[in-house]
Parts: C-alpha cells; sequence; structure tokens
C-alpha cells in the first residue's frame, strides 16, 4: 500500500511539474545522488547493527560462562542442574539463531533454576549475588540480541530497490534534448518516484546472511559446559 502511495504522489506531482520541468540531466543528477547516500546510509546502519550484534552476542556467552563457572562452587548437585539447563537453552539457540525469541522458555527454566536457591553460608550468599546480577544482565542483554535481529530489508523493500534502478536506467537511457510533452510527463514521473522511494528504505535495513546466522550458532554450541 506504501508502495501505491509513492507512485500516485509522484503521477500526481508529475501532472503538475511536468510542463515546467527544465535540465532533465538534473532530475536524473539528483535522483543518483539521493539514491546512493540512502544506499550508503543502508549500508552504515548494516554494518552498525553486526558490529553491536556481535559484541552483545560475545557478551551473552561470557554471562552464560560465568553462570557455569559460578554454579559449580555452589555444589555439585545444583551445579549439575544449572549445567543441563544451560545446555538446553544455548542448543536451542544455536539450533535457530535468527528465531533467538523462541529460546523464551529454556531460558525462563534456567533463571527459576537460578531464582530457586537458597544460600546457606556467606561464601553462598555473595556467590548467589553475584549470580543474580549476571542472570540481570544477561535478561537485558537477550532483548538487545532480539532487537537486532528484527531489522532487515524484506521482500518489498528489495522490490523498491530494482524498482528504483530500473527507473534510474531508463532515465539514463532515454535521449533528453527537447523530449515530447508525453515523454516530458513520464521522465518527470520517473525521476520524482526515484526520489520518493529511497525514503521508504530508510525505515529499514539489510538482513544477516544465513552464514553469519550459522556462525552465530555454532558459538552457542561451542559455549555448552562440558563436564
Amino acid at each position: 500500500m506504501r508502495l501505491l502511495f509513492f507512485i500516485l504522489i509522484a503521477a500526481a506531482i508529475a501532472c503538475v511539474a511536468a510542463p515546467f520541468t527544465g535540465d532533465f540531466s538534473l532530475f536524473v543528477e539528483a535522483a543518483l545522488w539521493i539514491y546512493s547516500l540512502t544506499i550508503a546510509f543502508l549500508v552504515d546502519k548494516a554494518i552498525a547493527r553486526r558490529r553491536a550484534l556481535k559484541v552483545n552476542v560475545a557478551l551473552e556467552l561470557a554471562r552464560l560462562r560465568h553462570i557455569h563457572h559460578v554454579a559449580e562452587q555452589l555444589g555439585r548437585t545444583y551445579s549439575s542442574k544449572i549445567n543441563k539447563l544451560l545446555t538446553i537453552y544455548q542448543t536451542k539457540v544455536a539450533s535457530e539463531f535468527i528465531s533467538h525469541h523462541k529460546s523464551t522458555d529454556q531460558f525462563r527454566d534456567l533463571s527459576h533454576a537460578i531464582y530457586s536457591f537458597t544460600p546457606k553460608t556467606t561464601k553462598d550468599t555473595i556467590l548467589y549475588t553475584d549470580l543474580l546480577s549476571t542472570l540481570q544482565e544477561l535478561t537485558l542483554g537477550r532483548q538487545n540480541i532480539q532487537l537486532e535481529l528484527q531489522g532487515g530489508l524484506s521482500f518489498y523493500d528489495w522490490l523498491l530497490i530494482t524498482l528504483v534502478l530500473a527507473c534510474l536506467f531508463i532515465l539514463l537511457l532515454v535521449k533528453l534534448d527537447d523530449p515530447s510533452p508525453t515523454l516530458r510527463l513520464g521522465l518527470t514521473f520517473l525521476a520524482i518516484l526515484v526520489n520518493l522511494i529511497p525514503l521508504e528504505m530508510l525505515w529499514k535495513d539489510d538482513r544477516f546472511s544465513q552464514k553469519a546466522l550459522t556462525k552465530f550458532g555454532l558459538f552457542y554450541r561451542r559455549n555448552i559446559p562440558r563436564d
């Protein structure tokens, strides 16, 4: 629907502006600049997302390892229970990293197991406080990972990019010397459309490749406690 809206707006402006357009090369140059800046913006945003995701994944893995090590100091029975839940959680995340949110139930099981512990000594209390603090940080980090995974270009967005490229090619290939009124109207419409559509692309950014997602999943598999 948004694409249709942009097309209708471009058509309306073209009908009004076509009789007053001058050098079409200026339209083409402006369209190329706007398109280039939009793509540059999307690429920069995608790189920033990837960097942030790597950082948050590394932090989550470190916190999971920390939980494993702290639990080892709270007794063999409790440590075995926590390690089992750590394995289940990380296996779930590794199997489908792109759907990180689907591991919520496994994470809740881990959280409840941590909350159920009752300290008996001063040492237990200190370690348990550390464990709760790490769990809180882990919870917040999970939200960041899931938000970073939700962005990306959909099929619709790629369709818009293709449409813009097609319009640009037409503008570049058509002879612009003294065009007829009909051609002038069409070229004006294309030029305006090319300038409007990149606004739609700014709302999204690139998705992660399957290779990158598989690599993240492998990190979780390697992080599973080995007893």
